[in-house]
């Protein structure tokens, strides 16, 4: 629970973002061509902010994988998340190997979340 209040600043500012530098004309000219406000924010506002939350999303994705010292003070040795996991493995049990392989696996989960995200751009700008 402490983790969503250092979090949250990280998912409102791209998202923020994104609605600033929407033009107010196109959900005027959405009411006006008879859309209610939910079709509005269906239509017209959400597909334009799509980029703003999945920026948000990786923000906030990166840094809560590694995230294992709060959990660590909060709950003690009871919460393992793959940070407390590496953690445990490099310095507690000292098998070097998995937590590598654990480490690779963050890596890989994070270029994949990269990829899918970044695809829909690429091919948008062409």
């Amino acid at each position: 629970m402490f983790s969503t209040y250092i979090f949250i600043p990280f998912m409102i500012l791209p998202i923020f973002n994104a609605l600033e530098e929407m033009s107010p004309s196109l959900t005027n000219a959405a009411q006006d061509l008879g859309a209610s406000r939910w079709t509005t924010f269906w239509r017209v506002v959400f597909p334009i902010t799509l980029d703003g939350v999945k920026a948000g999303c990786q923000a906030v994705f990166i840094p809560a994988l590694s995230l294992f010292m709060i959990t660590r003070l909060i709950a003690g040795n009871r919460v393992i998340t793959l940070g407390t996991a590496i953690e445990e493995h490099f310095l507690v049990t000292q098998d070097w190997g998995m937590g590598a392989t654990i480490g690779v696996f963050l890596i890989i989960a994070m270029i994949i979340i990269m990829f899918v995200s970044g695809a829909k751009r690429k091919g948008a700008a062409k």
